[in-house]
């Protein structure tokens, strides 16, 4: 009889889904995504870096630093300039990596600088 009981609240507790925390409790890791600008080596103050729904925009190092969850993203750069960049990454639980978009010498002023 008492191995009926406990059959029976052992069922019931699965259906109410109290054997899941185990699953639940699994927290993804966000990647880092390091975004550079630069124009030929030069990185680019004020360009403006969008990846998936986060946008950023650089500062004197040209870069910005998103924290994504894992999966494929579009990376797209546009300066003041009118010059632009774009490519596809892909990001694994816990990954760090690090991308650099030159878009050209059209992104340098004729003082060399941005």
């Amino acid at each position: 009889m008492l191995k009926k009981v406990l059959a029976g609240m052992f069922g019931a507790a699965l259906i109410a889904g109290i054997g899941m925390t185990t699953a639940q409790a699994y927290d993804v890791k966000s990647a880092k995504l390091w975004v550079t600008a630069i124009a030929i080596g030069t990185p680019i103050e004020g360009a403006e870096i969008k990846v998936g729904d986060e946008e950023c925009t650089t500062g004197k190092n040209g870069t910005c630093v998103f924290e994504l969850r894992p999966g494929t993203y579009e990376i797209s750069v546009h300066e003041h300039g009118g010059q632009s960049a774009h490519k596809e990454i892909s990001l694994e639980e816990g990954n760090i990596l690090f991308v650099s978009l030159d878009l050209g010498s059209k992104a340098l002023h004729p003082s060399g600088s941005h």
